[in-house]
C-alpha cells in the first residue's frame, strides 16, 4: 500500500473514530472559531514533525492527527485549549527543575503539575474557573508549595477578568494520599473551602442522595461542572465532566498508566456509568491524574521512577474509555493484569471489606487495604498475591 493509500486509510479510520472531537476546536490552530482549510494547510506543512499540529501527543504530525482535525471540522462551540510541548519529567532536570509546573490550557482552565523530583507520583490538579468560584480538583503529593501557586494564580485570573476575589473550592478526585497531601496548606484561608475527601464529606457537599448512581451538577458561576461517582479505585473516586470544554476528569480511574483497581465489580459499574454519561456528550479529552507509561506502546516507567523522558502525553479520549470498558467486560469473573498500549489495567486483588469498599463515615479509610502501591517492593507482593488471577500466558512483569 501506498503512502497515500495509508494515509487515506488512517485519516478515515480516525475520522470514524473521533467523532467526538466535534465543536471541540480541536487543530483550529490559527484560534479563528473554525478548523478549515487554513488548519489542514498548517498540519500538512507540519506533517512528520513535532510541534502544535501533534494533536495526539505521539511525537510527530501524522495520519492520526489529520483525522482528529478532520472529525473537528467545522464550527467551534467548546473551549478549546492547548497542552504544552512537554510536561516536566525529572531525572537530569531535576537541580533546576521547578517544583510545580503551571500551564493554562485556556483562558478559563490551568492545569499544574507536580514534579517527579518531588514526589515520584507527580500528580497533575487542575483549577476550572467560573465568575464566582475556582474549582481546584485536588492538592498534591506534598513537599511543595501549592497553596501559594494555586492562590496566585486564582488571584491573577480574577483580576485579569476585571472580576472581584473567587471563592477556592479545593475538592479531590479521590482521598488518596498523593491527591490529598497539601490539603493542610489551604486549611484557614481567606476565602477557601477545602472539602473533606471521606464518601461522607463529598456526598455532603456537592448535595448526592443515592450514591453512587446520582450524577449532580455544581455551579462556579456561568459554568456547570457535572459531579459523577465513581467507585472502584477508591471508595470516594468522583469525576468531573466540564462542560464549556467537553473534557471528563477522571482522576487514578482512567489515565496513562497502571489502572490499580481495589474493587473490580465497583470499578467496572463506575466505567459504564461514563460510558452511558457521555454517550450523548462531546469528549474532547479525558484527563487523568498521572502519566505512568512512555510514548512505546505498553511500556510504563518502573514505580519509583524520579525521571520519565519519553514521556506519554496526558490527554486520552473517549475510545480509550470505550476500549478499557471492552476489556473489563472480557475480564467479568476473571480480573488480572493486561497491558494495552496506553494503559495497564492492574486488579490489587486484595480481599474486600465486608462493606465492599462503600465506607460511610470519616473515620478509618475503607481503601486502606487498597492503596496505590509506593515501592518496588510493595508492587511486586501485590503482583505475587494477584499472579494465580492472571490467565495463562499473561505477563504481569512490566515493574519488577
Amino acid at each position: 500500500m501506498g503512502f497515500l493509500s495509508r494515509l487515506a486509510a488512517s485519516s478515515v479510520a480516525c475520522l470514524l473514530a473521533s467523532s467526538a472531537f466535534a465543536q471541540c476546536g480541536v487543530g483550529d490552530f490559527d484560534h479563528s472559531g473554525l478548523v478549515d482549510g487554513a488548519d489542514l494547510g498548517a498540519l500538512l506543512a507540519g506533517w512528520s514533525q513535532p510541534g502544535p499540529w501533534d494533536l495526539d501527543g505521539s511525537g510527530a504530525v501524522d495520519g492520526a492527527d489529520l483525522g482528529i482535525l478532520l472529525a473537528s471540522w467545522g464550527e467551534v462551540t467548546l473551549d478549546a485549549g492547548v497542552f504544552p510541548a512537554q510536561w516536566i519529567s525529572g531525572g537530569l532536570n531535576c537541580p533546576t527543575e521547578t517544583k510545580i509546573q503551571v500551564h493554562a490550557f485556556n483562558d478559563g482552565m490551568t492545569i499544574l503539575r507536580q514534579s517527579l523530583c518531588t514526589n515520584f507520583e507527580a500528580p497533575f490538579m487542575t483549577i476550572l474557573f467560573g465568575t464566582q468560584k475556582a474549582l481546584m480538583m485536588d492538592s498534591g503529593a506534598g513537599n511543595i508549595p501549592i497553596n501559594a501557586t494555586t492562590q496566585a494564580v486564582v488571584t491573577a485570573w480574577a483580576a485579569g477578568n476585571g472580576l472581584p476575589p473567587l471563592q477556592l473550592v479545593v475538592v479531590h478526585t479521590h482521598g488518596h494520599g498523593d491527591h490529598v497531601a497539601g490539603n493542610a496548606q489551604f486549611s484557614g484561608q481567606p476565602n477557601t473551602v477545602v472539602v473533606g475527601n471521606s464518601q461522607a464529606a463529598v456526598k455532603a457537599f456537592f448535595g448526592i442522595t443515592n450514591w453512587p448512581t446520582q450524577i449532580v451538577q455544581y455551579d462556579l458561576g456561568n459554568r456547570i461542572v457535572d459531579i459523577i461517582p465513581i467507585p472502584g479505585h477508591q471508595s470516594a473516586h468522583i469525576a468531573f465532566y466540564d462542560r464549556q470544554t467537553g473534557i471528563l476528569f477522571t482522576g487514578d480511574t482512567l489515565y496513562p498508566g497502571r489502572l490499580y483497581i481495589s474493587n473490580f465489580d465497583e470499578y467496572l459499574v463506575s466505567i459504564d456509568r461514563l460510558v452511558e454519561f457521555v454517550a450523548d456528550k462531546p469528549v474532547c479529552w479525558i484527563l487523568g491524574t498521572h502519566i505512568e507509561m512512555s510514548k512505546t506502546p505498553g511500556v510504563d516507567f518502573p514505580i519509583g521512577s524520579t525521571g520519565h523522558p519519553n514521556e506519554h502525553a496526558l490527554q486520552l479520549t473517549k475510545d480509550h474509555l470505550l476500549e478499557l470498558q471492552a476489556a473489563l467486560q472480557a475480564m467479568k469473573g476473571n480480573p488480572h493484569y493486561e497491558v494495552h498500549d496506553d494503559f495497564i489495567i492492574f486488579p490489587l486483588n486484595l480481599p474486600q471489606q465486608a462493606n465492599g469498599g462503600a465506607g460511610d463515615g470519616d473515620g478509618e479509610d475503607p481503601d486502606a487495604c487498597c492503596d496505590r502501591p509506593k515501592t518496588a517492593f510493595e508492587l511486586r507482593r501485590v503482583m505475587r498475591r494477584g499472579a494465580s488471577a492472571a490467565p495463562t500466558g499473561s505477563s504481569a512483569g512490566a515493574d519488577s
